[in-house]
């Protein structure tokens, strides 16, 4: 499947979390324990807005993290549907990679982000196996370094995971969250 298809898989999930934010969630604690809900949306749109910088395009947002997403999201397609952007060189984190690469973390990230999202927000959330076993096949294409996995890196470190579990699972062990963890 085209890394656009899935990145767009991603944020459609992600963004139905969002969605149902209620004002007095923003402040819940996220599994990701330096932020809070609000801050991993702002964390998301953050990204969206440094890519889109990369690109030449400025996004100045409205300051409301759920349009804010929804929109960032938007902007950053529109750029991607240009197929000479796939191959374009991007900086992420210590590594320059392809446009496609590049997608291909947002594309995780937002997916990730995504169940963060909703289990802060008490949700039991199940991801598309599909999505999270292709997530799982890009994270798996990135070298072993610690500005990827450990403190002040990209992902917590990794946890351990049964031999029989599900994509979903291995996902979350491989970004260093546990299923069936909430907000710290």
């Amino acid at each position: 499947m085209d890394i656009r298809t899935l990145d767009l898989a991603a944020i459609a999930s992600t963004g139905a979390f969002i969605d149902v934010i209620e004002d007095g969630q923003w402040d819940l604690p996220s599994p990701c324990t330096e932020w809070t809900v609000r801050g991993v949306v702002e964390h998301m749109v953050a990204n969206n807005r440094r890519t889109l910088g990369h690109l030449g395009v400025e996004f100045d947002g409205t300051g409301d993290p759920r349009a804010d997403f929804h929109s960032s999201a938007a902007a950053l397609h529109a750029q991607f549907a240009d197929e000479t952007v796939l191959t374009r060189p991007f900086p992420v984190g210590p590594f320059e990679l392809s446009g496609a690469q590049a997608l291909g973390v947002h594309f995780f990230d937002v997916l990730v982000h995504g169940w963060d999202v909703g289990v802060s927000l008490g949700h039991e959330v199940v991801l598309d196996e599909r999505l999270a076993a292709a997530a799982l096949e890009v994270i798996g294409s990135f070298p072993e370094h610690e500005a990827i996995y450990g403190p002040s890196a990209l992902f917590a470190g990794r946890l351990a995971v049964a031999e029989d579990a599900t994509a979903q699972e291995r996902l979350l062990a491989r970004t260093g969250r546990r299923p069936g963890q909430r907000g710290a």
